[in-house]
């Protein structure tokens, strides 16, 4: 069975993604379980699925140095993932191909000097890929989860991005 995972990217290794240089294991986020249960009761699939695509962008303001956020999001099958029992739907995918990304997901021109201050204040808390919980609380973090959407685009556009 297909799950949709959300993984950050810089676009140099989305790249490499395309080009069929995957690097050997990627972390992200998906509609797991835990991230289920951590939502209110009897929220939907796509709502439970919109809450890892933000967690994932959240994880692009702490791995990636700067720029705009980019999330790949791909239909993976299940033996490729790894769930790391985080309530923020973390995983870990293997095998990942090209062939599997179904849409890129960016910042919208306007969310840039936000997402630029998130970075900012997520990097001066020292926060590793182990503090998402803690990220999605810091008040910056918030402002960009708040005000700003990452843009839906075809995975061929991902050289005009």
């Amino acid at each position: 069975m297909a799950q949709m995972i959300f993984v950050p990217m810089t676009r140099d290794e989305a790249q490499a993604l395309r080009s069929g240089a995957p690097a050997n294991h990627y972390r992200g986020c998906a509609a797991t379980p835990n991230l289920a249960a951590s939502l209110v009761a009897d929220t939907v699939m796509e709502e439970v699925e919109y809450a890892a695509l933000s967690n994932a962008g959240v994880l692009a303001l702490m791995r990636k140095p700067n720029g705009p956020r980019l999330v790949v999001a791909a239909e993976v099958q299940e033996e490729q993932i790894k769930d790391l029992g985080r309530s923020e739907g973390e995983v870990e995918v293997h095998g990942l191909a090209w062939a599997q990304v179904r849409a890129l997901f960016a910042d919208e021109p306007d969310a840039l000097e936000a997402v630029a201050l998130a970075r900012k204040a997520v990097a001066g808390r020292g926060l590793t890929e182990e503090g998402l919980a803690t990220a999605l609380a810091t008040p910056e973090v918030a402002v960009v989860l708040d005000g700003y959407d990452l843009l839906w685009f075809a995975p061929e556009e991902l050289d005009q991005l």
